[in-house]
């Protein structure tokens, strides 16, 4: 797969996400960059020989920014939700909830992704004491569904640890 495939590939998924997003290149015609300033997160498509170059540049120009790695020829559809996961650091189920409040439930219904979410949630926090009551918050959302789950908080997916 090429590098124009790859990244035609990630620009879908970031419309999807219904993010606004800058294209750069810092290496022409290896990598493709993909600037999301709104979440101080950059998705970088890039070859395995080229990628410690590449990081060393952006962290130079885009100091404080998370980096994500698609490789050249990866099947993007399996990075959906680690980059999912790392937009939710940075407020982006919040943000999602706010401008597009009149389907954000059918957001996180369509492909259960309010059980994907909380089920990160529970292998982040490893079943530690620390977490107890997010872990016991997190099971009863489980149990009593996306639904009733936003009616009583409407904020429960706004944040990923």
């Amino acid at each position: 797969m090429s590098i124009n495939r790859s990244s035609y590939d990630v620009g879908v998924l970031l419309g999807a996400f219904r993010l606004h997003y800058k294209i750069t290149n810092v290496i022409k015609h290896i990598t493709t960059q993909y600037i999301i300033n709104d979440f101080g997160v950059i998705v970088s498509v890039t070859s395995t020989s080229d990628e410690s170059r590449v990081a060393t540049k952006l962290e130079e120009m885009y100091p404080g920014y998370k980096l994500l790695f698609i490789m050249i020829g990866d099947n993007v559809d399996d990075h959906r939700y680690p980059v999912l996961w790392e937009l939710m650091h940075s407020g982006y189920l919040k943000w999602l909830r706010t401008n597009y409040s009149s389907s954000f439930r059918s957001i996180l219904e369509s492909g259960n992704l309010a059980n994907l979410i909380i089920d990160e949630r529970l292998k982040r926090w490893d079943n530690k004491p620390m977490y107890k009551f997010l872990i016991d918050a997190n099971m009863f959302a489980k149990k009593i569904g996306t639904v009733r789950t936003l009616s009583e908080d409407p904020a429960f997916f706004d944040y990923m640890p």
